[in-house]
């Protein structure tokens, strides 16, 4: 329906963690997701639901096993499940599209719902001094790398983007370098430009601000926050999970 609540997510990085980490983290959002069957037509996954992700020719991750299904079964229930590529989602193939039906976007989307006009991205690259993420990602992204990485064996493969991804992490920021702060400044002036809503992931920071009527989140983390945004009846909020 046109008004029911749609939910946005953002950076569990599943499989970063211990295993004792990634059990609770697994079994909390898999409880997120069962809640959502038969209630919301709309998910948004604003980036970064794997710490890694890439799609063999013959083989997927055999640890997200769960989260896979629990995304089926929520998508055969009618909901639409839109994951928008983060900097750790290296290489979004054809099997989350074809095997799961999720919907993948790369880049900032302009949409509208409930009559509200929302600008979601999951942030990496956006300001002007996270130009490590930018050199990151063009080079994952050449056809010409995603190729020699296929030709890797699996679990070869997986051990090094591991490694990438611990690097992506943990490394220093700038000197004088606030990214909340300006995550929050390039939200306030992508609402001056007319949008009612700014959703952004990428910091793991909560944050939720408002400019005469209109509405910046950041969507946090499924790693130490469990937060998420719901859009209801006109009106963006950001939520805890249980």
């Amino acid at each position: 329906m046109m008004n029911d609540p749609i939910y946005f997510i953002s950076d569990a990085h599943l499989g970063a963690g211990s295993f004792d980490v990634e059990q609770e983290k697994t079994r909390r959002l898999l409880a997120f997701l069962r809640e959502l069957r038969g209630a919301t037509p709309l998910l948004y996954i604003v980036g970064d639901l794997f710490d890694f992700w890439f799609e063999y020719r013959s083989v997927i991750l055999r640890q997200h096993y769960r989260v896979l299904y629990e995304l089926t079964r929520l998508i055969e229930q009618g909901t639409r499940v839109v994951y928008m590529s983060g900097n750790h989602d290296f290489w979004l193939g054809s099997f989350l599209r074809e095997q799961v039906g999720v919907e993948a976007v790369y880049g900032a989307l302009e949409t509208e719902h409930h009559g509200k006009r929302l600008f979601i991205c999951h942030g990496d690259g956006l300001v002007a001094k996270d130009q490590g993420y930018r050199l990151m990602r063009r080079i994952l992204h050449n056809p010409v790398n995603i190729w020699l990485y296929q030709l890797l064996h699996p679990d070869l493969g997986v051990a090094l983007a591991r490694v990438v991804s611990h690097l992506s992490r943990n490394h220093t920021l700038p000197e004088g370098w606030h990214p909340d702060r300006e995550y929050r400044e390039l939200a306030l002036a992508k609402l001056h430009e007319g949008f009612d809503g700014v959703i952004f992931g990428h910091s793991h920071c909560p944050d939720y601000q408002t400019v005469d009527g209109k509405v910046y989140i950041n969507l946090g983390d499924w790693v130490t926050h469990f937060s998420y945004g719901l859009l209801h009846e006109g009106r963006l909020s950001l939520e805890w999970a249980k």
